[in-house]
């Protein structure tokens, strides 16, 4: 019988006896029989060229299901907040992960932390990445902190305190300041209020921006000086210097949000990726 070249032995076997079945229920004549030869009609051609594409398909379908078991292939959904880009943990994470895993597509979605919560806890987002404090986490969600870096000043370059090497509360008292905006209990300016709260500060905001770059463009302009987490430094702005807290030893945690009861092998074997990519000192169960 007439069999592309290309295919192996085991696969013609199956072949064959595929196409002696159709042969005989599809009541269409696809061979030609003399004494001496076996040869394939036409419609024997078509059959036989479609039966080697189903198994060859039948074949992809095993070794997608297998890659896919092996977190080899797959989808995942990530949700962020714009100041976890400064610290590079994702990005590592993401590279090397598809170092190993380039049939794994990511998708990133830069979303508040509450919505965030909401939606890893649906399922409509596989983790997240998030500033704590969380005020309310669901009981379906683990967190792991994955960096911590301390909290610092952006200031004006030309002003009075970028002159200093490190400037306390007491200093700020008189200033005008800028801020992202509120995500009531959670995130960054939470923790920023616990330590304006205890060093007996009040902070007169006059102005306040979506995201950390955006911020960082206030303090430029001279509109008045903000708190930033250390990894915002890697944002050259001209106009703006960076300046530690004196006395303060309060940090702020970027963390990963997942589901306890996850199980798709991809999103698994990424959260391990993550925390490989994660400073040891931070990766902590909270």
């Amino acid at each position: 019988m007439e069999r592309p070249p290309c295919v192996s032995a085991s696969r013609s076997r199956h072949s064959r006896s595929r196409f002696r079945h159709s042969s005989a229920n599809s009541g269409v004549e696809l061979f030609h029989r003399t004494k001496r030869s076996v040869k394939l009609t036409v419609a024997g051609r078509v059959t036989l060229n479609e039966a080697i594409r189903t198994l060859q398909q039948a074949e992809k379908t095993v070794l997608v299901a297998r890659q896919a078991g092996r977190g080899e292939l797959g989808h995942i959904e990530i949700g962020y907040v714009g100041s976890a880009i400064f610290t590079g943990v994702l990005s590592k994470a993401i590279s090397r992960f598809r170092e190993a895993n380039p049939l794994v597509e990511f998708r990133l979605n830069e979303i508040g932390i509450v919505q965030q919560l909401d939606d890893v806890s649906s399922s409509r987002l596989d983790l997240g990445i998030l500033r704590l404090p969380v005020k309310s986490l669901p009981p379906d969600l683990a967190i792991v902190s994955l960096h911590r870096e301390p909290i610092i000043l952006a200031i004006p370059r030309g002003h009075r305190l970028a002159r200093q090497k490190s400037v306390t509360l007491e200093a700020l008292k008189s200033e005008p300041f800028v801020a992202v905006q509120i995500q009531e209990g959670s995130g960054f300016n939470a923790q920023v209020a616990q330590i304006c709260a205890k060093g007996g500060l009040s902070p007169q905001i006059t102005q306040r921006a979506g995201q950390f770059t955006a911020l960082a463009g206030l303090v430029a302009g001279g509109l008045g000086v903000a708190f930033v987490p250390d990894s915002l430094r890697h944002l050259q702005i001209a106009d703006v210097v960076y300046r530690p807290l004196a006395k303060i030893n309060q940090h702020s945690d970027l963390a990963m949000v997942y589901r306890k009861s996850e199980r798709a092998p991809a999103v698994i074997a990424f959260v391990d990726q993550l925390r490989k990519s994660a400073r040891p000192a931070a990766v902590n169960r909270l």
